[in-house]
């Protein structure tokens, strides 16, 4: 019996449409296979289709739902916000362009707990088609009328060592001078114990998701062991961490380095042929507290949080976001964006404070950094913002004698003070959090707290 809706097809028609389909249907695989023979034409087709729809069934064709790798660029695939395509300065924001120049991990629903990525403003470190001026986009597309790719590595032209004018003597800074944003605190505190350099690489998975050498500049990392381009917060979770607490979390930062001496990393990537060149420093002590601040009770922190400070790229844009804070041990109450030159018998130390307001929706945003924002001087929460612990990373180091040091950074950006950044993702259990937060709620000051 025929199934409702449906019709019969007398058999010698039924036959002709059969062979009729395959007549039509040979020369469809004839007609495709011609153009998937010419190598790269065929291949880009097979991209294009996949790339248009998602599980959703949604377009791609803003590229934000499927991509090359599988990852869907509107949901998340490990369970992070969205795919990750191209990439800002995480530095904290930080860093560099990623392979697809989006700048962003996402903006879908977070398959975990539903929350979505905040749009955000355009990025800092990787300026999209609306910021490109009249003369970049003609050179792109003069570019690539000869056929000619973008440099995946930008700026090598422009390495320079830092000038004299980005180091001042710490006897001339003011007191109680140039204190950044943040840093205001109150109530308890709890400090993690991650070491002081666990690897090092010039990748940055926030702004640069999945491209070698995205940072064009190497970073310092302590706490979670595998951070790299390729991390997720499935690989994350699932790695070892140097944290005495077991905190999986991951804290990185770019490496100072003694100009005297020389790297590991002479004719590599990340090293010379970026413009950096010299021995790194290890820091003598890295100092990772989260602090109460404001009038109203920190929440818990929030696991896979990102958070960013500083802005990797602030000499070519004109200080926008920097947050670069230098002082000597002794002097504490001097604080300065400059190289300071320590006397004898006093340690450089470089103070990095984090954001510490969450929208109390979003783990990450486009720009990533509209998610969060900084307190007030009262270290107060505006806007409807949360708060959250106050992370001040500070990092202490045997000092290289007058002005024979510098931080990294991208080329382009000359080693300039102003430039200094760290990123952070929260990846501590929910009852380590917890833990934490009560420390800070109850005015205590905590060690290692565990769940």
């Amino acid at each position: 019996m025929p199934r409702r809706g449906r019709h019969r097809t007398r058999l010698p028609l039924r036959l002709l449409a059969a062979v009729a389909a395959l007549l039509v249907g040979g020369t469809a695989v004839v007609l495709g296979g011609t153009a998937l023979a010419k190598g790269s034409g065929g291949g880009n087709i097979i991209s294009s289709l996949a790339g248009r729809s998602s599980s959703d069934g949604k377009s791609s064709d803003d590229g934000s739902d499927g991509k090359d790798n599988g990852k869907d660029g509107d949901s998340k695939d490990n369970g992070k916000d969205g795919g990750k395509g191209g990439g800002k300065d995480s530095s904290d924001g930080s860093d560099s362009s990623g392979s697809n120049g989006s700048g962003d991990r996402g903006n879908g629903q977070d398959a975990k707990d539903g929350k979505k990525v905040k749009e955000g403003k355009n990025g800092d470190d990787t300026p999209d088609e609306a910021k490109k001026t009249d003369d970049q986009k003609k050179k792109d597309e003069k570019n690539k009328a000869n056929g000619k790719k973008d440099d995946p590595f930008p700026g090598r032209d422009k390495i320079a060592a830092a000038s004299g004018k980005d180091f001042v003597d710490i006897a001339n800074v003011a007191p109680n001078g140039n204190r950044g944003e943040g840093g205001e605190f109150s109530g308890g505190s709890y400090t993690v114990a991650c070491g002081v350099s666990d690897h090092n690489n010039s990748d940055n998975y926030m702004a640069a998701p999945g491209k070698r050498n995205g940072a064009q500049h190497v970073h310092d990392y302590v706490g979670n062991t595998s951070t790299n381009a390729n991390s997720t917060d499935d690989s994350l979770d699932a790695a070892d961490t140097s944290c005495a607490n077991g905190d999986k979390s991951t804290f990185f930062w770019p490496v100072l380095r003694d100009l005297n001496g020389q790297g590991p990393d002479v004719g590599q990537d990340g090293g010379s042929l970026d413009g950096n060149v010299g021995s790194i420093l290890k820091p003598v002590k890295a100092d990772l507290t989260f602090h109460g601040h404001g009038s109203q009770p920190v929440e818990d922190m929030p696991t896979h949080l990102m958070i960013i400070t500083g802005n990797a790229k602030a000499k070519v844009q004109d200080g926008k976001n920097a947050n670069a804070k230098y002082t000597c041990s002794g002097f504490e109450n001097r604080v300065t964006d400059k190289y300071p030159i320590c006397p004898s018998g006093s340690q450089l130390k470089r103070i990095l404070d984090y954001p510490s307001c969450w929208d109390g929706e979003n783990l990450e945003s486009k720009d990533q950094r509209s998610h969060t924002a900084f307190p007030d001087e009262n270290g107060d929460c505006q806007n409807g913002f949360k708060p959250v612990p106050a992370l001040r990373i500070t990092l202490t180091y045997n000092q290289p004698a007058g002005k024979a040091f510098s931080i990294d950074s991208f080329p382009d950006n000359q080693h300039s003070p102003s430039t200094d950044h760290s990123d952070f993702e929260s990846l501590a259990p929910p009852k380590q959090a917890q833990a934490g937060g009560e420390c800070i709620r109850n005015n205590k000051n905590c060690t290692n707290v565990s769940g």
